[in-house]
């Protein structure tokens, strides 16, 4: 049984069951992200497409996560399949980013992740390091946040 808690809106005198948002601000809020012009960056036939989408690429080149976890001394790579393709600059903060699989440093800006390691709200990653499996933990880093590099060239057998 859930219980009544206000609407998540500020101000709003609204109660809902369970939390979240009263009606009439989820009604906007869907309107909001249908208007906003970086979701509709993610409806892109470049990005989405099932048989040539850029996170379909990713994915297919990377099919375990890239999450690295700290274990002792150690970074070690999570093992799951990756789910999801999450963008090291977010694509609020660098949007001429969106489909480009490494930034103009060489560094990582396409990530597969598995839906545990993909972080929950709009965080910004850009502060992730690209390190290998295996490394030791950087001196003063053992709240950091890493990850092995995208694979991105194809292989010829």
């Amino acid at each position: 049984m859930s219980r009544l808690m206000p609407c998540r809106k500020a101000g709003c005198p609204e109660y809902v069951d369970g939390g979240g948002l009263c009606a009439r601000h989820r009604l906007e809020a869907e309107a909001e992200k249908e208007n906003d012009a970086i979701s509709k960056l993610y409806q892109l036939r470049a990005w989405q497409s099932r048989r040539t989408g850029l996170a379909l690429a990713v994915r297919t080149r990377n099919p375990i996560c890239q999450k690295l976890h700290i274990e002792g001394l150690r970074l070690r790579r999570c093992h799951n399949k990756s789910d999801c393709v999450h963008h090291a600059h977010g694509p609020r903060v660098r949007p001429d980013l969106f489909l480009s699989v490494y930034d103009e440093h060489g560094k990582s800006n396409l990530i597969a992740l598995c839906n545990d390691c993909h972080p929950r709200e709009r965080a910004e990653t850009s502060e992730w390091r690209e390190m290998a499996e295996g490394d030791a933990v950087p001196p003063g880093e053992s709240k950091g946040e890493f990850f092995v590099r995208t694979q991105w060239s194809v292989r010829v057998a």
